[in-house]
């Protein structure tokens, strides 16, 4: 649903922002974007919305290309930014204004995810807390109905029941129809949720693959001794030990921490390598 092609962003005469970066994601899943501030997650999300344009390459959003923003492409793809400006509307008024815009928009579904964030649709939105004015926008962008959901921090502001709630509406709304990006830096908010990571370092792609094919060769573990070094891939102390990042050489099923998994990604950028050289042989 989503492919991009050799796509290479930059402003004006800066060095490129994005690099060259290829990507494909299909309906069904939920992906992840990782990377260090200032390697391009916001820009992506920005150029596969139609909010920027790229430079070089191509990129296609459910067959649609982004910059030209036609009715068809506008209609089917939902994008939550990190900073916002919502109107000096009710809840209520909110949803009559901008519900039209989206064909697909489900009463049922906002109405569920307004009662599960505590929410009334008599509210001001100009009266409510920077969180309560997400979860607002997290409703609008769940009961949408579009095809390509595309979220920028999106647990920034919320409380952990919220951040739970998040968590339940979205992944009962992604289908085989569907698929959610989500760039966030709080990996331990969204980590359920996803079945993909991609990982940008320095304005390219570093890794891409699904959740399941990473855990089926690395996994994670907490242990008072280092592991041997022909399975260790990284590690740091910890209190009465150290947590590690290991091959899973007898694929055993075990927790993959994907914060910590990223802290290696950027301190060793080859194990990205080591990972798809070993995830071919398991």
């Amino acid at each position: 649903m989503i492919v991009i092609q050799g796509m290479s962003f930059r402003y004006k005469q800066n060095r490129p922002v994005l690099d060259s970066l290829s990507l494909q994601m299909e309906p069904g899943g939920v992906y992840g974007v990782l990377g260090a501030n200032g390697v391009g997650k916001t820009t992506l999300l920005h150029l596969l919305g139609g909010l920027l344009f790229p430079k070089s390459g191509t990129v296609t959003v459910d067959g649609h290309t982004p910059q030209h923003r036609q009715p068809d492409f506008l209609e089917q793809v939902f994008y939550v930014p990190v900073d916002f400006e919502l109107p000096n509307i009710s809840v209520e008024a909110y949803q009559k204004r901008y519900a039209p815009f989206y064909p697909n928009f489900s009463t049922t579904s906002w109405a569920h995810a307004l009662q599960t964030f505590d929410l009334q649709p008599s509210m001001k939105l100009q009266a409510l807390s920077f969180g309560q004015k997400k979860k607002v926008l997290l409703s609008f962008a769940i009961a949408s109905g579009c095809r390509v959901l595309l979220f920028d921090e999106p647990t920034d502001g919320l409380d952990i029941p919220s951040k739970d709630s998040f968590r339940r509406l979205l992944s009962a709304r992604i289908d085989d129809q569907r698929l959610a990006l989500i760039a966030t830096h709080h990996v331990h908010d969204v980590a359920m949720l996803l079945d993909h990571l991609i990982v940008l370092k320095e304005h390219s792609l570093l890794l891409q693959a699904p959740i399941a094919d990473l855990a089926g060769s690395v996994r994670t573990l907490v242990s008072t001794h280092l592991p041997p070094e022909n399975t260790l891939l990284y590690s740091e102390r910890v209190p009465g030990g150290y947590h590690c990042l290991v091959r899973n050489t007898d694929e055993q099923e075990g927790a993959l921490d994907l914060e910590l998994l990223f802290k290696a990604l950027q301190i060793h950028p080859d194990i990205a390598q080591n990972i798809q050289r070993y995830e071919k042989h398991v």
